[in-house]
This record gives structure tokens, sequence and C-alpha cells, in this order.
């Protein structure tokens, strides 16, 4: 037994305050460690409330803060243009719908157009006058789309509807940007058959396919 506590005696002593500090340390280095993920955390759900009160998506979560708001404004535009459209007789010419990405006024080809050409016909003009005097004053940004339907085109102008549905579309936004729709604010776009309204399964169908839709984004 004095053999044993003698062996016990040799032992440092501070063996055991380094032990309890080295313990210390690696607490305060994992709450040093965790507090800083935390903050992180904190930060990225910051961000992600700024960039959802613009509307933004953030770590596939949409934030909504201000997306009522915008869509009463939305609302109370199409109203607006809806009344401008019926107090100018285009109700049988243009049409209004209201999409996640704004405002879609849409004008049927064969109003604009003669089959497989990109020419404004002339009795579309007075309509498209009417359609930049209501859009020219709208801050907004403006995309014109070009639709055709599934018929294919190969001439030496229109390789394919591609060609065709990006130069009606350009038609068109030259067409307003004439009558004072600031340039800075379209865009052009052709969409070729890809995304009909109805099936290509009628002359009527493909009529109604056949379209320019200035989109009046939110």
């Amino acid at each position: 037994m004095k053999k044993k506590k003698g062996s016990e005696q040799k032992t440092p002593g501070w063996i055991m305050t380094f032990g309890d500090t080295m313990s210390l340390l690696l607490t305060f280095f994992v709450m040093l460690f965790a507090a800083t993920a935390l903050n992180e955390t904190k930060i990225h759900q910051g961000l992600g409330s700024l960039k959802g009160a613009l509307g933004e998506i953030v770590e596939g979560i949409r934030k909504e803060s201000i997306v009522p708001q915008e869509r009463g404004e939305m609302e109370r535009m199409v109203e607006k243009i809806e009344e401008y459209i019926t107090s100018q007789g285009l109700g049988e010419e243009v049409k209004t719908n209201l999409s996640p990405e704004g405002i879609a006024i849409t004008l049927a080809s064969p109003i604009l157009f003669d089959l497989g050409r990109d020419n404004l016909r002339k009795d579309a003009l007075p309509v498209l006058d009417k359609v930049a005097a209501l859009i020219k004053d709208i801050s907004n940004e403006i995309h014109v789309e070009g639709h055709t339907d599934n018929l294919p085109i190969h001439t030496r102008r229109f390789p394919s509807n591609w060609e065709l549905s990006a130069a009606r579309a350009i038609s068109v936004a030259n067409y307003l940007i004439e009558k004072g729709v600031s340039p800075e604010r379209i865009g052009t776009i052709g969409y070729a058959d890809s995304r009909p309204l109805f099936p290509n399964d009628t002359p009527e169908h493909r009529a109604l396919n056949r379209r320019v839709e200035i989109l009046i984004l939110r």
C-alpha cells in the first residue's frame, strides 16, 4: 500500500490543471463555432427577407411581403387598360390578361400581318396607334413577343417559324417606338409555335395561335 501511494504522488500536479484548461478551450471553440454559424444563418435570413421584399425567390422560399400590394396595382392597371380598350372600340382586336409575369396585351396576327409576312398591314396601324398611346406613359419594361402556328415555313427570308415570329415582334416594337414608346423599355422575343394558346388542330385555332403579345412586366 505504501508503494502504491508513492507511485500516485509521482504524477505531476499540473496535469489536472492542463486537462481542465484543454476542456475549457475545447468548449470555448465549440461555442465560438456555434455562435459564428448562428450569425451566418441570421445574415442569410436578413438578406432573404430583403430580397423577398423585392419579390424574389431566395433559397426556395418566396417572401410575400409586398406582393399583395403589387398584385393590387397590376389589377388596377388591367382595369384601366380594359376600360381604354373598350372606349376605343378595340374589344374584338385586343385582349388583356394578367399573368405572373405581368399584363399581356394580345393582338391577333391576322389583324397585324398577312400570312407568312412580317410587314404590318395598313388597317392594323390605327390599332397599334391606340396601343402605343396607352403604354407609352407606363414606366414598366415591355416585352413584345411573336407567336406562330405550327404550319412550317421555309423561305429565303424566313427559314423557319422562329425567324418569322421574331421578325413580327420586331416590326411591332419598331412601330411602337416610332409612336413614342421609349426604346430603352422594349425587348423583343420570338417563340415560333412553342407556346400555343390552343391545339393547332383547326384553322380557327391556328389563327388564334398566330399572335403578338405586348407584355407589361411587373
